[in-house]
């Protein structure tokens, strides 16, 4: 049997009209349970598509499902609530550094930005 590690998963769609969303969501499953999982998520879309949505339900939006961007919410919706992933966010922007000095007595952390700022944080 495999153990199972918390793994991260990104999620995305392109619109024709320009629209482009991603996301990632992470549980504790492997690729092969996430896509069974992606499967389950992608049936449930599909029996939303044509049919209304009653405030209370489900994303708690009143419209009908027959569109890529309500197809692609209704699925992370699912993945979400009614699987146990969670959403993860990711800031490339910022990246942190350890490091021990020369004389191997202070561990450095230094946190780089994209726009090149460089802090030292003091430990």
């Amino acid at each position: 049997m495999k153990s199972k590690n918390f793994n991260i998963f990104k999620i995305e769609y392109d619109w024709y009209e320009g629209g482009h969303e991603e996301i990632f969501i992470g549980k504790n499953v492997d690729k092969e349970q996430f896509e069974r999982d992606l499967i389950k998520a992608k049936k449930f879309a599909e029996s939303l598509i044509g049919k209304k949505i009653k405030d209370y339900n489900y994303l708690g939006k009143g419209y009908t499902v027959e569109c890529l961007p309500e197809y692609y919410e209704q699925i992370i919706w699912f993945l979400t609530n009614k699987m146990g992933y969670i959403e993860c966010y990711f800031d490339e922007d910022i990246s942190y550094h350890v490091d021990d000095d020369v004389n191997w007595r202070k561990i450095e952390l230094t946190r780089f930005e994209k726009d090149i700022k460089h802090i030292k944080l003091k430990c």
